[in-house]
């Protein structure tokens, strides 16, 4: 039976466990029926990691960092369910990764605190391995992950990866940083980059694109999130599960870093060492943003894309050129044909689709230039994958005003739609409370009206 809705932070705790293959059964720190000792448990997701990382506070009463002998290699399973048990029981594990505070409160007590990480993780950290894989970048990432990790990568994607299909030989690398090297490689035929993540969800692997992410609706874009004072004194359930209780811009507009790191206008030169042919190509991220806004890549109602190609950096204007004519940045490379029957790992179809690795890099800049931090009630964010990193969600706030008759404009710069770059779970056990913690961002916004 479900248990009935009193809150937007509600949540059912079924249990928390200590598990090591040398105990002969487990230790139970919450739930099953027990009070617990467990205070806190947080679960983060991040959409350039393919894992989970995690933390955990406990109430020490019992001394189970002694009787338990914590050595560094024991499990904390997570089974929890939302309220109306619509996703079912979700169970995570993870592995003690080390125990960051061990604080004597007094005679009796203390409290533990432990950083965890996700157990598929800890096992590939302690895989090294040398093979051959050819293929696309989607096919030899699924690849290597059922090879080595035994998972299954879900391809949320709904473009392929643009570049032709490569052999790639692993040089005695652990199976996610070998994905990681070949995710580096993978751009849509715009240039966008792809990303391979984990899920609180389920034990899968994700894939999948920028171009995918902001193409798809936000899954409450009939009732995007709020941050307004009148919608905090709101009873009702519903109005308590949009509204934002934190919001934090953090640090925004680093043009400059930006620039520097090629993101503006860059160089790219490369050497064939087969052939002998140079290549050298000047890239415009600014011309190249108007391309993809041109080409309706971008939704209609959200396709501006900040960037000031007027400005003039020489104070005295006598050097005219725009910041997007500089080479802040010069990447050379050589590269090779070494395969008779497909393309090698540093080798593209032809010279110019060379430049698209330079292209996601400054896509990946502009995407993490503005990070918005906020904090939501749990309830719409129940474990479905449409609420996961790698999707996105609708945030109003308003202006800056103070005029009473204007107070309800909705400031077009902060409001839109964000892709979910990274999100905390907090879960509260004594409270059965469940809030979440999110990192958002967007490439384009809406065009702002005076």
């Amino acid at each position: 039976m479900a248990t009935p809705l009193v809150s937007a932070e509600q949540l059912k705790i079924i249990s928390i466990r200590l598990e090591a293959d040398r105990y002969n059964q487990p230790l139970f720190l919450a739930g099953n029926g027990r009070s617990g000792i467990v205070v806190e448990v947080n679960i983060y997701e991040d959409l350039s990691k393919g894992f989970l990382t995690g933390g955990i506070v406990i109430q020490d009463d019992l001394d189970i960092y002694r009787v338990a002998d914590l050595v560094g290699t024991e499990r904390i399973v997570v089974e929890f369910e939302t309220p109306d048990r619509s996703s079912g029981i979700i169970t995570k594990t993870f592995i003690i990764e080390e125990i960051t505070d061990n604080i004597k409160t007094n005679d009796q007590s203390s409290f533990l605190s432990m950083a965890l990480i996700e157990d598929i993780k800890f096992y590939n950290d302690l895989i090294r391995f040398s093979k051959a894989y050819t293929g696309t970048g989607e096919e030899i990432i699924s690849a290597i992950a059922k090879d080595k990790l035994g998972r299954e990568v879900v391809i949320e994607s709904k473009v392929p990866s643009f570049q032709q299909a490569f052999r790639y030989i692993v040089p005695f690398q652990d199976p996610l940083s070998a994905i990681n090297t070949v995710l580096s490689k993978m751009t849509t035929e715009s240039g966008l980059p792809f990303f391979f993540y984990s899920s609180v969800i389920d034990n899968k692997f994700y894939l999948t694109d920028l171009q995918t992410i902001i193409q798809e609706e936000s899954f409450n874009k009939d009732r995007p999130f709020v941050y307004d004072q009148f919608n905090t004194v709101q009873s009702d359930i519903e109005s308590q599960a949009v509204n934002i209780t934190n919001l934090d811009l953090g640090l925004l507009e680093n043009t400059l870093e930006i620039a520097l790191d090629g993101g503006m206008g860059s160089q790219y030169n490369s050497v064939n060492a087969t052939t002998g042919s140079p290549f050298k190509f000047h890239i415009d991220m600014g011309d190249w943003f108007a391309r993809l806004a041109e080409a309706e890549l971008f939704p209609k109602e959200q396709n501006f894309i900040a960037f000031d190609k007027k400005f003039i950096a020489d104070p005295l204007q006598f050097d005219n050129k725009s910041i997007t004519d500089y080479n802040a940045k010069i990447v050379t490379r050589v590269t090779s044909q070494p395969y008779n029957d497909t393309n090698g790992f540093s080798q593209e179809a032809y010279p110019a689709a060379e430049i698209y690795t330079m292209i996601r890099k400054s896509v990946i800049s502009h995407l993490m230039k503005n990070i918005y931090s906020i904090n939501m009630p749990g309830l719409l964010f129940g474990f479905s994958i449409k609420t996961c990193v790698g999707h996105q969600v609708s945030m109003n706030v308003k202006r800056n005003n103070t005029d009473i008759k204007t107070n309800t404009t909705i400031d077009e710069k902060r409001s839109g739609d964000f892709v979910i770059l990274s999100k905390r779970h907090c879960f509260d056990v004594v409270g059965e409370r469940h809030t979440v913690a999110l990192n958002l961002s967007k490439l384009a916004s809406r065009s702002i009206q005076e």
